[in-house]
């Protein structure tokens, strides 16, 4: 049995633990190299298929860890050095610490043979709940009430319901099925769009369009929740065209991919009053730019890419990466493996 030797690039604040514990029993060796791209360079990756194309500065890497990456034939990350055959010479795994890929030259790893498994699902209840108490914020008007605290204004301002209100999802795989089953818990109807409509619906559903009903979906939504992964077809997938179709106050949300939304068609309608309100995770260009028309678009909940949370992330990480690597020594196949 080949010893699996794994660079660590993603940095352990904690897990070390159960990494040593592999080796117990399994012929397992791991050494923490941390390696983390600036926001601005996985941004940039993601736009463009995980190639640093507008040569943005990457981290320097020491001699010692390019000795050890020459000899590993695994690494557990969230960001890959360009060049990766020839620093990884022997790498034949790559357990990804993200759900998404896209910041990733998968076309290289598939050119030289390598395996991609991701991290999907091991944050999706954390984003779901995030999503939630972003929409419980508006439709609560706490953001109102905290200014009125701080104004000392006494002013009643009632809320509404989530109860009956109908939420679409838009890509109902992990994320978008933890946040159906949230939205059942406040009595709501939930709509969803799944491109493999032979994967039975999940019970949290109520009705499952194909992609092509998207502007059916987008006309009966309350809330309309982006969820999908970053493709050909989903890139700017909500224009000027699709937010002229949802209903008058609804509130759009992005969770996934900022190359989901033309960004200045989103703030025209926030502006004109269409949408109640958009919440966006994520944008297109990261960190968002200082002169950008959704830093002052009304209504606007914005958040630096951080729906996730990290209380429990390393861990479930961590585990996923030892689930994984004892179905390759037993033979098993893989958790999400990619390709």
């Amino acid at each position: 049995m080949e010893t699996l030797k794994t660079a660590v690039l993603f940095p352990l604040r904690s897990g070390e633990s159960d990494l040593s514990a592999l080796a117990e029993n399994y012929p397992f060796e791991f050494y923490l190299t941390p390696y983390l791209e600036s926001t601005e360079l996985r941004s940039s990756r993601g736009l463009n298929q995980g190639i640093n194309s507008t040569n943005i500065e990457e981290p320097l890497v020491s001699d010692n860890y390019l000795n050890i990456w020459a000899e590993c034939n695994s690494v557990i990350a969230m960001d890959l050095p360009s060049n990766v055959a020839s620093l990884f010479p022997n790498l034949k795994w790559v357990q990804g610490v993200s759900a998404g890929h896209d910041h990733i030259n998968t076309d290289e790893l598939k050119r030289t043979g390598i395996s991609l498994t991701t991290a999907k699902g091991i944050a999706s209840g954390a984003i779901a709940e995030f999503v939630f108490s972003r929409l419980l914020q508006e439709m609560k008007h706490l953001r109102t009430l905290d200014e009125q605290q701080r104004e000392k204004i006494w002013h009643a301002k009632f809320g509404n319901q989530l109860k009956g209100k109908t939420i679409g999802v838009v890509g109902v795989g992990s994320i978008g099925q933890e946040i159906a089953k949230r939205a059942k818990a406040f009595d709501m109807r939930v709509l969803g769009i799944r491109r493999r409509l032979e994967l039975a619906a999940p019970e949290s559903v109520d009705i499952l369009y194909p992609f092509s009903d998207i502007d059916v979906l987008l006309g009966e939504s309350d809330f309309v929740v982006m969820a999908a992964p970053s493709t050909k077809e989903t890139k700017d997938l909500f224009d000027k065209s699709r937010f002229s179709k949802m209903k008058k106050g609804s509130i759009f949300v992005n969770i996934a991919r900022g190359i989901h939304v033309v960004e200045a068609d989103l703030a025209s309608y926030l502006s004109n009053g269409h949408l109640r309100a958009a919440i966006l995770d994520v944008v297109r260009d990261e960190p968002l730019d200082f002169n950008s028309d959704l830093w002052t678009a009304p209504n606007l909940y914005l958040s630096p890419h951080c729906s996730v949370s990290f209380d429990e992330y390393e861990k479930n990480a961590i585990d996923l990466f030892v689930q994984n690597a004892i179905r390759m020594f037993d033979g098993d196949e893989l958790i999400n493996q990619e390709f």
